[in-house]
């Protein structure tokens, strides 16, 4: 069950996609919720080489812990909002690497955290979800930055290839499935298929109705550098309102390089991901 949701919280506009996917969440599984609030201080650190100029840059970092207190403010009114149990984390912190390095260990105590997609701009800090998808062992929601309300979670498709990654993911997704009124695991062959393609997902639909859960395989055709593609296109044709997915790709290094499968369904879905390494 999913029972603790975590969520970075920074008072914009995108509060309120990350914390109606949150809502969602906590609805369905009765979850507690932990938000985290960095207020990030990199140009207010003083220069101790300098006497007179770190004395200016002490004045200025507390002007901006003010600031940030304001902020904190807002986020845990829209938070406390949701009316459902909670906490909010505040950390003041230099930059986006103390982000990373500060959630990792935090989200590993829970069972998801909700983040936002990237799609032509970083819609949460540098390194961050790279950082929690490789290192927490638990997976990501993440949601499109547009979405302008969440739908019932009732149609989830799959993609499976087989990987470790795949397994992963559908472990990570089974309180979904559970939930889901319907499930479809999409597999994607290449054009030149082997006599092993036509069986693979097979094991894995039994595998779910054992959990009863009564998944349909699907198939589609595409080559390496059209899964994304093919995936998405798949979901459409599904009405799939979310799409559970391993990291796709050959090396942690290579799995979200522009233009690799992983990266191009982060930065593509319009609807919901599960993602898990």
């Amino acid at each position: 069950m999913i029972k603790d949701v975590m969520v970075r919280l920074d008072g914009t506009s995108g509060d309120d996609v990350r914390l109606a996917a949150v809502n969602q969440i906590a609805e369905i599984f009765e979850s507690h919720i932990t938000g985290l609030f960095f207020n990030v201080l990199s140009s207010f650190v003083p220069d101790g080489r300098n006497g007179a100029r770190a004395g200016q840059a002490a004045k200025l970092l507390d002007t901006a812990k003010q600031a940030g207190d304001i902020v904190e403010a807002t986020v845990f009114e829209r938070l406390t909002r949701l009316q459902h149990p909670s906490n909010l984390r505040r950390f003041d912190v230099v930059g986006d690497g103390d982000i990373s390095d500060t959630t990792l260990p935090l989200a590993r105590a829970v069972d998801v955290f909700v983040a936002l997609r990237p799609n032509a701009q970083s819609n949460e800090p540098q390194g961050l979800i790279e950082s929690l998808l490789f290192g927490t062992g638990r997976h990501l929601f993440l949601v499109p930055d547009d979405q302008k309300a969440m739908v019932p979670l009732e149609n989830v498709v799959v993609a499976w290839n087989g990987s470790r990654e795949s397994a992963r993911a559908l472990t990570e997704s089974l309180p979904y499935l559970l939930h889901a009124s319907k499930v479809g695991i999409l597999v994607i062959e290449g054009e030149s298929r082997t006599d092993a393609d036509p069986l693979k997902g097979n094991d894995v639909v039994l595998h779910l109705r054992h959990h009863g859960i009564n998944a349909v395989k699907y198939r589609a055709i595409a080559e390496e550098d059209e899964i994304a593609d093919a995936l998405i296109a798949g979901c459409r044709a599904l009405n799939a309102n979310l799409l559970v997915m391993g990291s796709y790709g050959h090396s942690r290094l290579h799995e979200l390089l522009p233009g690799s499968t992983t990266d191009r369904v982060l930065h593509r879905s319009p609807f919901p991901l599960l993602i898990a390494h």
